[in-house]
């Protein structure tokens, strides 16, 4: 008689299993519009990622390595070998580059030598040439894709994980996680060539604004 709970027991514990290995994916029977709206919903909902991988601005090829975090960034942006610190606090932006990237901006040896190294803020005439480097771009992006979404889906894997890859009139993909959270995993523009890994949603980091930083206008007006 006594063993009678413990085979109750045993029977919901596999039937509780039997019903977790059939529950299905959170993204079944949606299209390719529902599958980036998903994504976009967790990623906004995490409120920070990390974002890698290889971009195209304005035709010149370059990298990314970027923790967006609500209106905050930081990281590193390489441009045709130039390597630019960037950072972001509160949507104003920062800029930490060697003496090459202000050479490259066209700047005189002199301005060079004081910038080089030196924390700057980027004017607001300039901020919109950095702002696709933002969590709210991101997820702008997935809501509104330049490009028509497909109704089709497809499945594949990224570094181990199953994705559902939404694929884009102009063949660019997005791969979303398989599961809750349905985050984006994978981006890729095939306009341009970019791919961009997404990792680290919802951690948090420190990020706050240099206490040195230089202000090109102020430096302008005084010259």
């Amino acid at each position: 008689m006594r063993t009678r709970p413990l085979t109750a027991a045993a029977t919901l514990s596999a039937a509780a299993l039997l019903l977790t290995a059939c529950g299905g994916s959170p993204l079944d029977d949606k299209t390719g519009s529902e599958v980036a709206d998903a994504a976009a919903d967790a990623l906004e909902e995490a409120g920070s990622v990390h974002v890698a991988g290889e971009i195209d601005q304005d035709g010149e090829e370059g990298s990314v390595d970027l923790f967006l975090q609500g209106e905050d960034a930081t990281g590193s942006i390489t441009m045709e070998g130039s390597e630019l610190q960037l950072l972001s606090v509160g949507g104003q932006f920062y800029l930490q580059g060697g003496a090459d990237f202000w050479e490259s901006a066209g700047l005189p040896e002199e301005a060079t030598s004081l910038l080089e190294g030196q924390w700057v803020i980027v004017p607001p005439d300039s901020a919109s040439d950095f702002e696709t480097f933002s969590f709210a771009d991101i997820v702008d992006s997935l809501r509104n894709p330049e490009s028509e979404v497909k109704d089709e889906v497809s499945s594949d894997e990224v570094d181990g994980e199953d994705v559902v890859v939404v694929e884009q009139e102009d063949g660019s993909k997005l791969s979303v996680a398989d599961e809750d959270p349905t985050y984006p995993l994978r981006l890729e523009d095939k306009t341009n060539g970019s791919t961009l890994t997404l990792s680290r949603f919802g951690e948090e980091e420190d990020i706050t604004a240099p206490d040195d930083a230089l202000d090109l206008e102020e430096l302008a007006g005084g010259a």
